[in-house]
């Protein structure tokens, strides 16, 4: 499934991307649509820890921590889970006295 969006560009940044498009024979859709992906999957790379940590807080879904690292959330998502598992366990000791 896909959805449209719409953005304005500048006429200048239009007829850049125009040209550059028809060098390589490709709509100027196609070739948005690859640089956008592109760029999201750089970004998403680039800000693999700070996606990891607000996963961690709960402040993204397993879904989308996925959708943005791909495979790489398996790691993340065990590693969150026996963190998790581990706090309980020593807040479990303190609270009888054991820590």
């Amino acid at each position: 499934m896909s959805t449209q969006v719409n953005v304005r560009l500048d006429d200048d940044l239009l007829n850049e991307i125009d040209s550059i498009s028809k060098v390589l024979h490709v709509s100027r859709t196609e070739w948005l649509r690859m640089k956008i992906a592109l760029a999201v999957k750089d970004d998403a790379l680039k800000l693999s820890e700070s996606i990891a940590l607000e996963y961690a807080k709960g402040r993204i879904s397993e879904k989308e921590l996925r959708d943005l690292l791909g495979t790489d959330a398996d790691d993340i998502i065990y590693i969150v889970k026996h963190m998790k598992r581990g706090k309980k366990y020593i807040e479990e000791m303190v609270g009888k006295g054991k820590l």
